[in-house]
C-alpha cells in the first residue's frame, strides 16, 4: 500500500498542477479508504465542484506511482471539461 505521503507527493500534487491554473482549487483531501483493499482515496473542490478518485487502488498491483498519476491527471482533465468552471477546455495539452 502506497503511504499518503507519496501518494500525496507523487501522485496527487504532480497531476493537479499538470490540470488546474492558480486560483482554481479550493480544497483537497487525501485520506486512506477500507474500500478496494486499502486505496488512497482524493477529494478535490474546485471553483464549488467536487471531484472524488480514488487515486491508487490497493487491489492493483502492477502500477507505478507515474501510472497512478497519469491515470489521475487524465480523470483530471476529463473532470475539468465538464465541469462549469471549464466547460469544453482541454487542458490535456498545456
Amino acid at each position: 500500500m502506497m503511504s499518503l505521503v507519496d501518494a500525496t507527493s507523487q501522485v496527487v500534487l504532480p497531476a493537479v498542477r499538470a490540470v488546474f491554473d492558480e486560483g482554481e482549487i479550493d480544497g483537497f483531501e487525501i485520506s486512506h479508504s477500507d474500500e478496494l483493499d486499502g486505496s488512497v482515496r482524493l477529494s478535490l473542490t474546485a471553483k464549488g465542484e467536487t471531484f472524488l478518485d480514488y487515486v491508487v487502488q490497493g487491489h492493483v498491483d502492477d502500477m507505478s506511482a507515474e501510472d497512478w498519476c497519469e491515470r489521475l491527471r487524465s480523470n483530471l482533465v476529463d473532470f475539468v471539461a465538464e465541469s462549469r468552471f471549464g466547460w469544453g477546455q482541454n487542458r490535456d495539452i498545456r
